[in-house]
């Protein structure tokens, strides 16, 4: 980030060159401070993502990012504020076709938070000011929302196999299959498709079976098999029982270091990745990025003298715990070597901050939480609408069983155990 500032310095002197080179130093890092001090660019959206208003009369508002869960954000606006008016009459805005939900975005040097509002109220405070409170809740809360069915072509009456995967493969490529199957099979019922006019051309199909993604609500960036393999993504073998893909994914995410990125495109932004279709203005963009390069290439340690040691961690032969190994021929990331790029590649990080007693973090905190049951048992369940009455003797309703043990027969030495069947 920041102003890119160009020096022609091939008809000055040195002495020239040298004050080219300080003002045009000054002139960036001025930029950097306008840039750093300016005020983010919070909008709010109607159902239909279209643009309601700026805030810019707010008394307070914090967004926050949860890796790999969803955060929060609270907006607080006096209520005679036209945009908190707005949201108040929740009836006004369905009557006048800008839908029941109100989603909102906060744009400050190149990051996006976007969310849905969760709920909004009225308070009245000492001072005598009406402030309307609005809580949202980040747009990660819908991966939280879609099912992993285990065919995600055939009906919901017709689901064979009972379960989807084993999918082995690179995590990011193996967590991303699944997702896009399941949107796909929540685009395709909500815009339906048919067959198309000429079934012999493989390109009319695109349209056909819902990979028109013009329309879609969310999408989810692509990563092709062999591109995950050559970053040296961690391999895993995702599989699901009609689990919710955040309950499937949570696992994989935190062992192989992945991060899910979920933002809202809008118009004027680029594309979200190269040669992206055309989408609609709003749409939600799903992507699973490696920020951490712990298991693939990135710096965990060093010295003064000789820098940053670049590593990569494999696992053990218990495939519990990791080793990291040296790296003995470091490659420099390409961007490195472009003017006026100013981001820091995973692979070679501009610098690891360790906590210490010598250490530049002012305030940090670690939590380790005690281990709980050391032995989990599980088991089916009926058939869908079928529910088996207990044992005769039980107690509860048809739905609890609880183990009982009574007492052991005179001719056997063992407790007498019963257990549903």
């Amino acid at each position: 980030m920041g102003a890119a500032v160009s020096v022609d310095l091939d008809s000055l002197s040195l002495a020239e060159q040298c004050e080219a080179i300080w003002e045009a130093t000054l002139a960036a890092e001025h930029a950097d401070d306008l840039e750093r001090q300016s005020q983010p660019l919070v909008r709010l959206w109607d159902g239909h993502w279209r643009l309601a208003g700026v805030v810019c009369s707010e008394y307070r508002a914090e967004f926050t990012w949860i890796d790999n869960d969803t955060g929060t954000a609270l907006l607080e606006l006096p209520l005679d504020d036209p945009l908190a008016k707005w949201v108040w009459r929740t009836r006004a805005r369905v009557e006048a076709g800008e839908g029941r939900n109100i989603h909102i975005t906060c744009d400050k040097t190149g990051a996006r938070w976007s969310g849905r509002l969760h709920d909004h109220s009225i308070e009245r405070r000492a001072d005598g000011t009406q402030v309307l409170t609005l809580r949202f809740v980040h747009d990660f809360q819908h991966l939280k929302h879609y099912l992993i069915w285990a065919n995600p072509f055939f009906d919901a009456s017709v689901q064979i196999p009972r379960s989807f995967g084993p999918v082995p493969g690179p995590a990011r490529w193996a967590l991303k299959l699944p997702l896009f199957l399941n949107v796909l099979r929540e685009q395709v019922q909500q815009h339906g498709w048919q067959l198309p006019d000429d079934p012999l051309d493989p390109a009319s199909w695109l349209g056909a079976v819902g990979l028109d993604m013009s329309q879609w609500s969310v999408v989810v960036a692509p990563t092709s098999f062999a591109e995950d393999l050559a970053a040296g993504t961690l391999w895993a073998t995702p599989h699901s029982r009609f689990k919710y893909w955040h309950d499937m994914a949570r696992d994989i995410l935190e062992d192989a270091e992945l991060s899910v990125r979920c933002r809202r495109w809008l118009e004027g932004d680029p594309p979200p990745w190269p040669g992206a279709p055309q989408l609609r203005h709003g749409v939600l963009v799903i992507d699973i990025v490696n920020t951490s390069g712990y298991c693939s290439d990135t710096s965990n340690g060093g010295n003064p003298f000789d820098g940053l040691a670049r590593t990569v961690a494999r696992f053990s032969e218990d495939f519990i715990d990791s080793i990291e190994e040296p790296i003995t021929d470091p490659v420099t990331p390409a961007d490195y070597l472009i003017p006026g790029q100013r981001r820091t590649h995973v692979t070679t990080p501009f610098a690891v901050y360790f906590d210490g007693p010598d250490t530049g973090i002012e305030t940090s905190k670690f939590t380790e939480t005690a281990s709980t049951a050391v032995q989990v048992v599980t088991g089916g369940s009926s058939m869908p609408g079928v529910v088996g009455a207990p044992p005769h003797g039980w107690g509860g309703a048809p739905t609890t069983q609880t183990l009982s043990t009574k007492p052991s027969p005179p001719e056997s030495k063992w407790p007498a155990t019963s257990s549903p069947p």
